[in-house]
């Protein structure tokens, strides 16, 4: 094999780690998560028998900028749940429990829709970007992630752009492998615009 072909090779074992190292990240086509949103999914709040799934209602999770976004969640026993929207900048908000449903508690195996239909409250972006849905559920009620009201004049609580405080306060308020059962799971949305995939 001459020189050339072993250094062809070679950048290609390279572009193909860098593309697996991208992918572990959030994934492909835009996907990937900044630094802010990769601490929030990377937060260790697992603990028990407690499952969550959630899921927005476009298959392929892709929006135009104002378009509404509904987000489903489930969960397999009785337990709380909440919901964060995490942007690209790291600026995180509870979006449930929220202005239109303050009642963070969600009865086991049963759909939560968020916003739920009929409610004033809307889910949307106004950016194109990536956005992180952070679903966490905990058998027990007392956090304040599940008891935060929203801002005066807005629909949500905002937790400001400080993600790794965030988890740091995720883990301590949920008691995560200390008590109640616990459990999340991360979902991305891309609002499409110019310049993205």
């Amino acid at each position: 094999m001459t020189a050339r072909r072993y250094l062809f090779l070679a950048a290609a074992l390279i572009a193909g780690v860098v593309y697996r190292a991208e992918e572990g990240r959030g994934g492909l086509f835009g996907r990937t998560l900044t630094d802010a949103q990769q601490v929030i999914a990377d937060t260790k709040i697992n603990h028990g028998d407690l499952t969550i799934a959630g899921s927005a209602d476009r298959e392929d999770t892709t929006y135009d900028p104002g378009q509404p976004i509904t987000l489903s969640v489930k969960t397999n026993k009785d337990a709380h749940v909440a919901i964060l929207r995490v942007l690209a900048n790291g600026d995180t908000t509870i979006v449930f429990p929220n202005q239109g449903h303050r009642d963070a508690a969600i009865a086991g195996n049963t759909v939560l829709t968020v916003p739920n239909p009929g409610d004033v409250v809307k889910l949307a972006a106004d950016k194109p970007g990536i956005i992180l849905f952070e679903f966490i559920a905990s058998t027990s009620g007392a956090s304040w992630l599940f008891k935060r009201a929203p801002d005066k004049g807005s629909d949500f609580a905002d937790l400001g752009v400080t993600t790794r405080d965030i988890a740091k306060d995720l883990v301590s308020t949920l008691k995560v492998g200390g008590g109640p059962e616990t459990a999340a799971i991360y979902l991305t949305v891309r609002i499409a615009g110019r310049g993205l995939l």
